[in-house]
């Protein structure tokens, strides 16, 4: 096993090299963001609780560490800090003296119950970027709603729309909204940053897992206000077919697509057929075609058709799980599975930076933190004293 050359390296790299951000968040909302942020070059410090992030407790475990936190958390340091008492405010008020950007996913008016707002930490850096991102936003009815990933996805019609591609009506395990919200708080921070680069204005960001799910899925978002829909909604054949052995997916969108396809299938005059030759017939009958396919790849195995279809131009993939993906030899061309050290659990492997610089290119310096891992070296840096640490680790302001 080899590990990533910049395993433990701790030494930035990428084009945000010099920025420094604060990590206020749980889960994936907001945490993720952070991370991509530290992948890209930005020195990341994640304030927790003296309780850690509630992500933390989300199995399952390596030695005790969630396998969830170490995603979202890699390329940062971590300290944990009792937001509830004056000295753990004043630490992070030292924090954000040196900062520019703020990251938080706390429901609305939590941050202002902790003076953690961003009202308060502009008087005490103006030119404080401070992003804040939570499930509904913080107007509306819904400001002061709980939300995840999938409640989202349930009110935004992506648990109805599934049963176009599988037949059933579904989540999807992939958290589109909470990651999709993580990119555009990438996003709006980079610009904010040029923002700011421009002009010395620091400036307060807002998104949520709302608008996530929406801008993931723009294209369904879309209502003619004066005239009618005319014609099927969607792709076809793009959805799960079930094979001698599996399952497959075959994504033959175009025309072109659509009679290679019936040509490997071995009923070419499909792929003419009047009734079937443009996107909008084949969308319109579905269920029909569905019916006259489904027989033909229980024929061969996901395998078989998966070359045959790819020699033919045909975009389509056999089913595989995480694992079997994590080492395919594609995404190790495209150092996508790198291993790093964790303090305590040693050796690691983790997706690797997913963007490509060629002059700024970013890395992984770090696995997740422990946690509390880094809070005395941090506030070493901040000048603060043995004795004033020991005292703030008596008073548990502090832990580790």
């Amino acid at each position: 096993m080899t590990l990533s050359n910049n395993s433990n390296s701790n030494v930035a790299s990428g084009p945000l090299a010099g920025v420094k951000a604060l990590d206020f968040c749980s889960f994936i909302n907001g945490s993720y963001s952070a991370a991509l942020m530290g992948d890209l070059g930005a020195e990341v410090i994640k304030v927790e609780p003296l309780t850690g992030d509630l992500a933390r407790a989300w199995g399952p475990f390596f030695k005790g560490e969630s396998q969830f936190y170490q995603a979202w958390n890699r390329n940062k340091r971590g300290m944990a800090v009792d937001l509830n008492t004056a000295a753990g405010r004043e630490v992070v008020y030292d924090l954000v003296r040196r900062s520019d950007v703020v990251i938080e996913n706390f429901r609305a008016g939590v941050t202002a119950k902790l003076r953690i707002d961003y009202a308060t930490l502009r008087e005490i850096n103006p030119r404080i970027i401070y992003c804040s991102s939570t499930a509904f936003g913080s107007k509306g009815p819904y400001r002061n709603r709980p939300g995840y990933d999938p409640v989202l996805q349930s009110l935004g019609g992506l648990v109805r729309d599934n049963e176009r591609f599988s037949g059933k009506q579904a989540l999807g395990v992939a958290a589109v909204a909470d990651y999709q919200a993580a990119m555009l708080v990438v996003m709006s921070a980079n610009a904010a940053l040029y923002h700011r680069e421009r002009t010395g204005e620091g400036q307060m960001i807002e998104t949520s897992l709302l608008q996530g799910v929406m801008s993931a899925h723009a294209h369904y978002y879309v209502q003619p206000l004066e005239c009618e829909e005319e014609g099927a909604p969607g792709i076809y054949p793009y959805r799960l077919f079930e094979t001698g052995d599996d399952l497959i997916f075959i994504a033959a969108g175009t025309d072109k697509f659509w009679r290679a396809l019936c040509e490997e299938l071995g009923v070419p005059e499909l792929g003419t057929d009047p009734r079937y030759d443009t996107n909008g017939k084949r969308a319109g009958r579905r269920e029909e075609l569905t019916e006259a396919l489904q027989p033909i790849f229980r024929k061969k195995t996901s395998a078989e058709w998966e070359e045959a279809l790819i020699a033919k131009g045909v975009p389509c993939a056999s089913v595989k799980n995480y694992m079997e993906f994590f080492v395919d030899p594609q995404v190790t061309a495209m150092e996508m599975n790198p291993v790093v050290e964790h303090s305590l659990i040693g050796p690691l492997r983790l997706i690797g930076v997913p963007v490509n610089f060629e002059k700024t290119p970013g890395s992984i310096q770090r696995a997740a933190p422990t946690l509390g891992q880094h809070t005395e070296e941090i506030l070493r840096e901040l000048g603060y004293d043995e004795e004033r640490i020991a005292k703030l680790r008596q008073d548990r302001v502090i832990i580790q």
